[in-house]
Formats: structure tokens, C-alpha cells, sequence
């Protein structure tokens, strides 16, 4: 009996472990707009404003010297996540679902969201 209750505690810290989400920078702003890649290539109404957006997909691509950068991919397309603007950092990360709060800017003509805050599932 006691075995049986040693293993259920041990499944449940490791299913309560594994659910756990981390945050990076500021975390993700509960007040920012939610919207998609699609979004943020097609409406220029979310492009240089100071209100914060957030999108939320997977790791494509992760810059693998130092996690400066990765880029989200969701269900209507792909975009470039730049942390290094804001000084900090994700670990390897590559495949896990991830929601970026922040602003949408152009740079050497490409659209990328400057990250405040990430947080990893």
C-alpha cells in the first residue's frame, strides 16, 4: 500500500513538474492584443505601436550560440523573435510551444516582433 501511494505522489510532482511554464524576460503581458503570424504580416495596424502584442506557436529555429532569437512558427506562417533587444535570453528550446509578448518592428526589410517577455510550455 505504501508503494502505491509513494508512486502516485511521484507521477503526480512529475505531471504537475512537467506542466510547468517558464518565463523568460518580463513573461508574457496580459494585456497585450493576441494575434497571429497572418496578423502581423497583413495588418499594419500592430506595426511600430507601443502597445504590445502576442503570438503564440512553436520554436522553429533557435539561435543555438546563446538563445538570442528563435523563430514562431504558427498555423498561418513564421516569424522571427528578437530577445537580444531586450537583453535576455531562452534556453534550447527548439520544438516547444511558446507565446512572445512584444512589439512588431521592420528591420533590413523584415518584419520580426522584439520580445519582452516569452514563456515556454
Amino acid at each position: 500500500m505504501k508503494s502505491m501511494i509513494l508512486a502516485f505522489l511521484l507521477v503526480s510532482l512529475l505531471l504537475v513538474g512537467c506542466s510547468k511554464e517558464e518565463k523568460y524576460g518580463a513573461g508574457v503581458n496580459p494585456q497585450a492584443t493576441v494575434i497571429t503570424v497572418e496578423d502581423a504580416f497583413l495588418k499594419s495596424e500592430f506595426l511600430e505601436k507601443e502597445a504590445p502584442i502576442t503570438i503564440a506557436g512553436n520554436i522553429q529555429t533557435q539561435c543555438t550560440s546563446n538563445g538570442c532569437w528563435f523563430i514562431l512558427r504558427d498555423a498561418t506562417g513564421q516569424i522571427f523573435v528578437d530577445l537580444a533587444r531586450n537583453n535576455f535570453t531562452v534556453p534550447a528550446r527548439g520544438g516547444r510551444e511558446v507565446t512572445a509578448s512584444g512589439t512588431l518592428t521592420v528591420f533590413n526589410n523584415n518584419l520580426l516582433l522584439v520580445a519582452s517577455g516569452v514563456a515556454v510550455k
